[in-house]
């Protein structure tokens, strides 16, 4: 699997004007309704960052004359990409078309690769496999995360909270089992709330999935995940 961030809080605020119509033209023609669609300048800046980086994705895969499985590469700490490094790579959009499983979920209409898409505060993150896979990003917030952990979280999570030593350390903690069941949910394609109460600190916990190992972006958590034996299938 390969990992691609890109911090889009410039685009926040610089949701409009010349650059951000060069931005736009970059793009292919569904993700760029998507943006035209978006009603706040933050959701226009995370649906233009991540048409950017699917552009991205696709074209470095085409540069490796589409050599799809070169994702299957160890990715830890992500591609980090910038809006001016986009602004030069990318030339004329690539024609790039989607279809949607039955519960939503998009997938590329003719090309070997699962993608999984997320944005939180500044970052859109996109992860790309071989197999089918989902990704999430969160932003930390001040939150009451017992509370929440106790309506929504198993009871070993639960537990596993109550025993953090620092308010700072269950915050995190708890973020970061927030994003790992977002990007199950994505996985699956139910979506976060079929596997909220799903356990994700037992041993035994989700065995059919593998998880990467990645350094978030500061004030950050980040879940990538792939099926353990499901090879592409689509």
């Amino acid at each position: 699997m390969k990992i691609y961030l890109l911090n889009v809080g410039e685009l926040i605020r610089e949701s409009d004007g010349s650059r951000f119509e060069v931005l736009l033209s970059k793009l292919d023609e569904a993700r760029r309704e998507k943006v035209l669609s978006a009603k706040t300048p933050q959701a226009r800046a995370a649906e233009l960052g991540a048409g950017l980086l699917l552009q991205r994705v696709v074209k470095d895969c085409q540069d490796q004359k589409k050599d799809y499985s070169a994702v299957r590469g160890e990715c830890p700490n992500g591609v980090l990409c910038t809006v001016p490094d986009l602004v030069s790579q990318l030339k004329a959009p690539l024609s790039l078309t989607y279809r949607y499983g039955e519960k939503g979920k998009p997938y590329f209409q003719e090309i070997p690769l699962f993608f999984s898409l997320s944005h939180s505060g500044e970052y859109v993150l996109c992860g790309v496999s071989c197999r089918e896979i989902g990704a999430d990003i969160q932003k930390l917030q001040p939150t009451d995360v017992l509370k929440l952990a106790k309506r929504f979280y198993s009871e070993p999570e639960c537990l596993a909270l109550e025993r953090c030593e620092s308010v700072e350390a269950r915050q995190r903690f708890f973020f970061e089992l927030w994003s790992r069941k977002e990007a199950w949910g994505k996985l699956t394609g139910e979506g976060v709330a079929a596997v909220l109460g799903q356990d994700l600190v037992s041993r035994d916990a989700a065995p059919d999935i593998e998880w990467a190992v990645i350094s978030p972006p500061e004030g950050y958590t980040v879940a990538v995940c792939v099926h353990s034996n499901t090879e592409l299938q689509k």
